[in-house]
């Protein structure tokens, strides 16, 4: 299991480049007091042309332990202070979730595509257990598959579906197989007869 720690920002016009600087600096704090930390653009989809900032932990010890490092780290504290007077976007987070199928791998993938299922709480288990299916079709076209549940959140009936890709022509590839595969294309029938898909987008590694 990871822990797994996200926050969305949303750039103001013009504001992307001194976003992303921050962006930047931010997850270097992070890193330095424990996180995993790893940044994404959102390429398409929901929150298109956002950023994406995921910290990952072995525990929620260590996630809290590591937020209230960071929290009281100088730079941090500048960071929130140089933003305060001159703000680039909107932040949306932190939000935590815990991975229950296929944790993220050491090195990062180049591409990720979230597919974010309404599931209602007493059916989630329904939906972990079709993952190894999934995980074994998707392996056929080199990619990894990862589930996670909500545990501190906006929407506590949701489970995010990640998909990990080496590069957008191993997306492109790997999608034209899928959509082709009668195997499944008839999990993914069985996945929307439990809960709904409301969101998918593509994400790209900074």
């Amino acid at each position: 299991m990871k822990i797994i720690s996200v926050r969305e920002m949303s750039p103001s016009a013009g504001k992307e480049a001194l976003m992303e600087e921050r962006i930047r600096r931010a997850s270097g704090v992070m890193a330095r007091h424990g996180a995993v930390s790893r940044i994404f653009k959102i390429g398409g989809g929901a929150g298109a042309g956002n950023y994406f900032l995921m910290n990952l932990f072995n525990s929620f010890s260590d996630a809290a332990t590591c937020f209230q490092k960071y929290s009281a780290d100088p730079e941090l504290e500048k960071l929130f202070a140089e933003r305060a007077l001159n703000p680039a976007g909107e932040i949306m987070g932190p939000e935590l979730y815990r991975s229950v199928y296929g944790d993220p791998p050491a090195t990062p993938a180049t591409i990720l595509v979230n597919r974010v299922y309404h599931v209602p709480r007493g059916k989630q288990q329904d939906i972990i257990a079709l993952a190894p299916e999934l995980d074994t079709l998707m392996k056929k076209v080199d990619v990894s598959i990862g589930v996670v549940v909500p545990v501190i959140a906006s929407d506590h009936e949701m489970m995010a579906v990640t998909y990990r890709f080496s590069s957008i022509d191993h997306w492109g590839k790997s999608l034209d197989e899928m959509v082709e595969n009668k195997d499944f294309q008839n999990l993914i029938t069985k996945a929307n007869e439990i809960g709904t898909l409301k969101m998918t987008r593509i994400m790209n590694l900074m």
